[in-house]
């Protein structure tokens, strides 16, 4: 069954720069809570599709993360993934 990212979900998303680390990130925005308005007038990307979502990418260090913007799902760099639940 496919699952569809929603507004909260934590998933993981590897870099696209350097060694494409993988952190944890949460989901910011998908195509349920995006706003078209904020669409319209600039202020907030548009969404390519239901899997495709707005990030917060968690970091260490002083920053503490940054955005990512229409997140495509995958394992390639600048792709989010589920995470892996053991049990």
């Amino acid at each position: 069954m496919l699952r569809i990212p929603a507004t909260g979900d934590i998933v993981r998303y590897r870099g696209k720069q350097g060694l494409h680390a993988v952190r944890a990130a949460i989901v910011t925005a998908d195509v349920t809570t995006l706003d078209p308005e904020g669409v319209k007038v600039g202020a907030v990307p548009a969404l390519d599709d239901s899997l495709h979502v707005h990030l917060w990418v968690f970091t260490p260090g002083q920053l503490g993360g940054f955005h990512e913007y229409n997140v495509a799902p995958g394992d390639a760099p600048g792709t989010w993934h589920w995470p892996v639940t053991s049990g």
